[in-house]
């Protein structure tokens, strides 16, 4: 039953991944369809982030005394209305209306299902069960994006977002049947009144308490990572095109996401050893990959299309396989320093999460219009100062406080 749970969660993880990049592969079409500037739907990422957000902290306050698993799937009911307005979406308004929709319980769903996962499984497996439902996320990479991609162009986007809507009501469905009502005890009074009183700023500086200075550090470098990803990945569909006329798009993100599958099963298996060394790994990998995107479009107009196409693919493949890594080498981090207050925690994660979508996406529709070469050079020096620093701060992840128990 701990495996069925694990697994559904980690759907749940998939269908909201695969909402939200949605506009990801199928940005031209999109634009296209709306009669509005790849740079405004490309908003529609940062625009989501940005209310993601804003929400996740009142949210996670609001659903405090509720039992993980009720607070999951109101999300995801959430997230199925989203997903049938976009179905049925016919202009730039409508669009919006559902990405505001599905941000507005983004922030619960991320800030309570890692802890969920791990208080199903003994302490030491945390971070094992952790990577598992960040093995949904992942998944979205190496199924739900490419194949969104693949039917939107084949079809018309609106059909990959129907698709989507029927996947979400199954999922829904089945966290329902195979979930208890009440799982677990709910989150004690005092973490509560955490939740409650961290909108006002005093419940954060409560939390961060002994642990606040690598709390902090550890919130910085999500920000900048993060930041850095969706800098270009936002726009790889323009980046890879100007790169390789006619590249194929459902296959380099089927890529992208493949190589985030293999890093997630590796970072599973390691992760709670080697906190420290997998996530030094999976930064220097990312800035390896999004180096390697721009010398791939630099050889864009010179080298032949055989180099120029391994070169983007192995770059693409290998920027795939530390983003992945990296999301559960933070959670992880935010989880063994939180202790008791993780989902307090995890909730500012979120946020911070959502802040480097924000920033990243936006940077990139300002600099979209300007040079898309621009993009991954930004990415690849935004990863440089993020090792930097990562090296700097070790002590950050190493191994301490465990997870509290609510489920």
């Amino acid at each position: 039953m701990t495996a069925l749970r694990l697994g559904l969660l980690g759907v749940a993880t998939f269908v909201y991944v695969t909402f939200e990049l949605l506009p990801v592969g199928l940005i031209g079409d999109i634009a296209e369809d709306l009669d509005v500037s790849q740079g405004r739907v490309g908003l529609l990422v940062s625009g989501y982030a940005v209310v993601a957000g804003l929400c996740t902290i009142p949210g996670v306050r609001l659903v405090a005394r509720w039992p993980r698993a009720r607070a999951v799937q109101g999300a995801l009911a959430v997230l199925l209305v989203a997903a049938v307005v976009a179905t049925v979406a016919t202009s730039y308004p409508a669009m919006v209306l559902s990405r505001v929709l599905a941000a507005l319980t983004h922030g619960i769903l991320w800030s309570l299902v890692a802890p969920a996962a791990a208080s199903l499984v003994p302490r030491e497996r945390a971070g094992m069960a952790t990577a598992a439902v960040f093995g949904g996320a992942t998944a979205a990479s190496v199924v739900g994006s490419p194949l969104a991609t693949f039917v939107g162009e084949a079809t018309d986007w609106r059909v990959a977002a129907g698709g989507l809507a029927a996947l979400v009501a199954l999922t829904l469905v089945g966290l329902v049947v195979t979930l208890p009502a009440e799982p677990s005890t709910p989150q004690s009074s005092e973490g509560a009144h955490l939740l409650d009183s961290a909108g006002r700023g005093d419940g954060l500086h409560r939390l961060l308490g002994p642990t606040a200075g690598s709390l902090l550090v550890l919130y910085a470098l999500a920000v900048v990572v993060v930041s850095a990803h969706f800098t270009s990945f936002t726009y790889v569909a323009p980046i890879a095109r100007r790169a390789l006329d006619g590249v194929d798009m459902p296959l380099l993100l089927a890529g992208f996401g493949v190589a985030g599958a293999v890093a997630t099963l590796v970072v599973g298996r390691v992760l709670d050893a080697r906190p420290v060394g997998s996530t030094v790994t999976a930064v220097a990998a990312m800035l390896v990959g999004t180096a390697g995107l721009a010398a791939a479009l630099s050889l864009g107009g010179t080298g032949s299309s055989l180099l120029v196409g391994l070169v983007l693919f192995a770059s693409v493949a290998v920027w795939g396989a530390a983003f992945a890594a990296i999301g559960p080498c933070y959670q992880a981090g935010v989880m063994r320093l939180a202790g008791e207050h993780v989902d307090t925690a995890s909730a500012v994660y979120v946020t911070c999460f959502q802040v480097g979508i924000a920033t990243g996406s936006g940077l990139g529709a300002l600099l979209v219009g300007i040079d898309v070469g621009v993009l991954p050079v930004v990415s690849a020096v935004a990863c440089a100062v993020a090792l930097v620093l990562t090296l700097l701060r070790r002590d950050v992840y190493a191994a301490r406080s465990t997870v509290g128990t609510r489920a």
